[in-house]
């Protein structure tokens, strides 16, 4: 994979109701909360997602993924959005899967850093965005360049 200081990253915290995305830049290491996008019940929503890669237009997309010894079936589903995101971006876009341990948790503890800080800007259901941007910064300082 080739890092550039450069390029655009998308970072996506993959669930099966919803999906949070970050954007942000290798240059100064910081992921900003994008977006959550929620799937019906008859899968994943494309067209938001397609919408969404279209108006950013990013180098590379980071896929938190919870590895695991036990595959589960959210790990199948998983595995599944990953072929098909890399099916639809094959020549324009990197796909990378990244260990997303803790992502979650972290981003509970930001969350309730914001709510001591009177900013009750969040449900806190909805964390997914928030998740993906601790995904995304959480690659860039395994992967900076020095």
């Amino acid at each position: 994979m080739t890092i550039n200081k450069d390029y655009l990253y998308m970072s996506i915290d993959f669930g099966i109701n919803k999906i949070g995305f970050a954007i942000g830049q290798l240059i100064t290491k910081k992921a900003t909360p994008l977006k959550i996008i929620y799937n019906s019940k008859k899968g994943i929503n494309w067209c938001d997602i397609e919408s969404l890669v279209a108006e950013w237009q990013p180098n590379v997309i980071i896929i938190g993924y919870p590895y695991s010894k036990v595959r589960s079936s959210f790990n199948k589903k998983l595995d599944s959005f990953i072929e098909e995101i890399t099916e639809k971006y094959l020549d324009s876009i990197q796909i990378v899967k990244f260990s997303e341990i803790l992502s979650t948790e972290e981003s509970k503890v930001i969350y309730s850093d914001i709510r001591k800080s009177q900013y009750n800007i969040k449900k806190k259901s909805d964390l997914d965005d928030l998740s993906a941007s601790v995904i995304l910064e959480s690659w860039f300082n395994e992967n900076m360049i020095r």
